[in-house]
């Protein structure tokens, strides 16, 4: 089970409408596997309800169920130190990106390590108990429309081998099609 201050982390990213993965790695085991490398990323398209991204498919390879909130698809690596999530959650109040943040940010925003606010997107960045999150929520048809997000969790250790990987994932987050 995960313990409260990781349980803090889940519920911000849900918070944010990034779904909390269901399936959080323990911090002992996430810290034990960051020691190992990184693979050099595979690069595919993977695309769900209308949403398409570039994702590392031999790093995230285990299909992990589909998403706790929204419409979409959780992924984590074999070794479970990372997961990647790829989902469509609606946008029922017509929040802008700015508005939504404002409206749904559960920590104070001096913890996040990287925010970025657009009249496009929003990214909200952080770190717990030695884990990186990263939430991102593209508007393509803006607030009238649904959210298209993407949400990543790996070790901290790694942040620098994550730091291309999460650039690549990040940029390619598009409409489908």
């Amino acid at each position: 089970m995960t313990s409260p201050p990781t349980m803090l982390v889940l519920i911000c990213a849900m918070a944010l409408g990034a779904p909390a993965l269901l399936a959080a790695t323990a911090t002992g085991a996430a810290a034990q596997a960051a020691a190992q490398p990184l693979a050099t990323p595979q690069w595919s398209v993977l695309a769900e309800t209308g949403t398409a991204v570039d994702y590392p498919a031999n790093i995230f390879s285990v299909e992990a169920g589909p998403a706790p909130r929204g419409t979409g698809r959780r992924l984590q690596s074999d070794d479970g130190r990372a997961e990647f999530m790829l989902y469509v959650s609606p946008n029922e109040d017509h929040d802008s990106p700015d508005s939504y943040v404002r409206k749904y940010l559960a920590v104070p925003k001096a913890k996040l390590d990287y925010t970025r606010i657009t009249g496009r997107f929003f990214v909200v960045s952080g770190i717990q108990e030695g884990r990186v999150f990263y939430s991102r929520c593209n508007y393509p048809r803006g607030s009238s429309g649904p959210m298209q997000c993407i949400y990543l969790l790996y070790p901290e250790a790694e942040t620098h081998a994550w730091d291309a990987i999460v650039t690549r994932i990040s940029r390619s987050l598009r409409p489908a099609g």
